[in-house]
């Protein structure tokens, strides 16, 4: 399963998250805090089967009925953990939001 955030097309205007969706990340961002691989995994897991939660092939639209109803949240939700355990898959530590190098680089953005 994947919830990745689909690339832009060439020449589409780019926009940024909507508040719904960057108020997802930062939920989870803060529930990620200190949990290591196998409670994100088990963490995403849960959401990805919440009844709510869009299935993937919603989430490769982008734009279906889950995504309308809450603004995104949820599918940013579920991409972020999919982040956070694909980060967490490459080393042996905790999740920490000061030494996210994805969280750093949007502070330094902003």
């Amino acid at each position: 399963m994947t919830y990745e955030q689909p690339l832009q097309e060439p020449g589409e205007e780019a926009k940024g998250p909507t508040q719904a969706e960057r108020a997802g990340r930062q939920a989870v961002r803060r529930q990620a805090q200190g949990m290591g691989h196998h409670e994100a995994v088990h963490a995403f897991r849960a959401l990805a089967a919440a009844p709510d939660s869009p299935s993937e092939d919603e989430a490769d639209e982008g734009d279906g009925p889950a995504a309308t109803t809450d603004g995104g949240r949820r599918l940013a939700e579920l991409a972020e953990w999919e982040r956070i355990v694909e980060q967490l898959s490459l080393h042996a530590g905790t999740y920490d939001i000061e030494s996210d190098p994805y969280v750093q680089g949007e502070r330094a953005a902003h």
